[in-house]
């Protein structure tokens, strides 16, 4: 290890913070136990763990940038995956410039902390943040070989770091049958010319591959005190193998990600060196097989460090407390949403940061501007305004989202209404949270109208029999409610937030035994549902009121 990649703030352990995105509890407990994951089975041993709640929108972009910057969605603004482009001609990854709240690192720096950072969404370009950064486009390969892999302009920083990070990377090319074989032990047996998984494992390989060697690189070389990664591995492995079946040759493939995910976190730890503290920010699982959203809200995080408890249950933490908790870890505080948690907090006043306001970013299409002002100005084409329209629309819904988990439902609403003046007519996005919104402010003749849009668009979906059984049920009108909520649970299926919503409509119809029935429904499909666990509080504190 070099003499640069030691240098450590007096008192202060290092600290790498690595997340896993989709890395779900119950498959880790399983493959732990069996001795399939020796380094996390080693980490909940020997550190703290508890559960992260989920935060809202589910973006991938938008959580981690909640985790990064201890705002909620409305406040860092990270909102959707797509932004319109300046210039009217569609849509642009979401990137940097859309932060209007601080991340962690940011902070870090400020006081004088060396960080690394990589693979983060949404965090393009690396040269727009301090200290030594890589943002995620560095491992996405182009080209059909690594010769004509061009490294994205301003995806490493500093630039001066670029010429030799470029030469770790892995390309799909590059990866041969036997590097897939962990993975898939019969693939001797696939015809690749019906079958493009492998193909598709081969690129998630590589991806992962060249973000770890990044990692393992400015590890050894550069100075650090925090150095973050986020890797996309489990997510993408499981939105593509999640469902095969036992026949399947690709049967194996999530369990043996898990595998790859543990040895990189051990090879990880070995580079950082003993004393260094290990943070594993899991921020969502998997629902069941076959379900219709892919992702559960409920994650989880393990910390190992001087002055935690080995095998100490944590209690719940929402997104907003990762980063004023790491910055308490270091003695710093910044104006955030979230709380420090107390393992992490060393005591004292910390000492808080103060940040220059968000500023709008510089125009990245300023030549753009630089010919309409000499007249040439073609007129954005109609796929192209469509596009951002839609982007823009997205992101109207999505900040509505996170304001009705805040419970700030009149914004909630007014932004709804004005994303859906820019979809069609028949297009039923926003249309459950309008719903909500207007059943909440008791605008039941309003709600009413908008359950029967839902029916019409959505008639298979559940939700409109949903909204109409809410409403019938509000009216006093009982017979009425139970018709739509049977049909809703004939369509509800592998979807558990409708079976939540149901089981809220039996309580407000005070049916205990119904209430209960739909919140256990849900824990079927998603076991670590906050919600329905809650809800099954509630239907059992009205079974005692009704006995009482």
């Amino acid at each position: 290890m070099s003499q640069a990649s030691q240098v450590n703030t007096p008192g202060v352990e290092r600290l790498l913070v690595v997340g896993l995105g989709a890395c779900d509890q119950a498959v880790v407990d399983r493959l732990a136990a069996a001795g399939r994951l020796p380094h996390i089975a080693a980490l909940l041993a020997e550190g703290a763990s508890g559960p992260l709640r989920p935060a809202r929108p589910q973006l991938r972009e938008s959580v981690w940038a909640t985790l990064a910057t201890g705002c909620w969605a409305d406040r860092h603004r990270v909102l959707a995956s797509w932004v319109p482009r300046p210039d009217g001609g569609g849509v642009a990854p979401v990137g940097q410039p859309a932060w209007q709240a601080p991340a962690f690192w940011q902070v870090l720096e400020a006081a004088g902390v060396p960080t690394l950072t990589l693979g983060w969404p949404a965090s393009a370009p690396a040269t727009a943040w301090p200290g030594v950064h890589v943002d995620a486009r560095f491992q996405l390969p182009t080209g059909p070989d690594f010769a004509t892999w061009a490294l994205p302009p301003g995806a490493v920083a500093p630039a001066a770091l670029a010429p030799r990070l470029r030469e770790l990377r892995v390309h799909p090319a590059d990866i041969e049958g036997r590097m897939l074989l962990p993975f898939v032990p019969r693939l001797q047996t696939l015809d690749q010319y019906r079958d493009s998984r492998l193909a598709q494992l081969a690129v998630a390989l590589a991806e992962v591959s060249t973000l770890h060697a990044a990692t393992t690189g400015l590890i050894e070389s550069e100075a650090w005190q925090v150095a973050s990664v986020q890797f996309d591995w489990l997510e993408q492995i499981q939105a593509r193998f999640r469902d095969t079946g036992r026949d399947d040759p690709f049967a194996g493939v999530v369990d043996a990600a898990y595998e790859f995910a543990d040895a990189l976190l051990g090879r990880l730890l070995a580079l950082a060196g003993p004393g260094t503290a290990l943070w594993l920010l899991c921020p969502s699982g998997i629902r069941a097989a076959g379900t219709e959203a892919a992702w559960s809200g409920q994650g989880f995080h393990a910390l190992r460090a001087a002055g935690v408890a080995p095998g100490q249950r944590l209690a719940p933490c929402r997104a907003v407390d990762i980063a004023p908790s790491l910055l308490a870890r270091f003695g710093l505080a910044a104006p955030m949403a979230g709380r420090a948690l107390a393992p992490l907090a060393p005591g004292g006043t910390p000492r808080r940061i103060a940040l220059p306001g968000w500023t709008p970013p510089p125009p990245a299409d300023a030549h753009v501007e630089a010919l309409r002002r000499q007249g040439y100005d073609d007129a954005p084409t109609p796929a192209g305004a469509a596009l951002g329209n839609a982007a823009v629309a997205a992101q109207l819904l999505a900040l509505a989202d996170a304001l009705i988990a805040q419970g700030r439902l009149a914004e909630a609403e007014a932004n709804i209404l004005a994303a859906r003046q820019r979809l069609p007519a028949d297009n039923p996005n926003g249309l459950g949270g309008l719903a909500l919104c207007l059943f909440q402010r008791g605008a039941m003749a309003e709600a009413r109208t908008v359950g029967e849009d839902l029916l019409r668009v959505l008639p298979r979906s559940g939700w409109g029999n949903l909204v109409l059984a809410a409403c019938e049920a509000s009216d006093g009108r009982a017979d009425a409610a139970r018709r739509h909520m049977v049909r809703a649970r004939e369509l509800a299926e592998d979807q558990p937030e409708l079976f939540i919503r149901l089981g809220g409509v039996a309580l407000l119809l005070e049916e205990d035994i119904s209430a209960t029935a739909h919140f256990e429904a849900a824990l079927r499909l998603d076991p670590s549902s906050p919600a329905a666990r809650r809800g099954l509080q509630m239907a059992a504190a009205l079974a005692r009121r009704a006995e009482g």
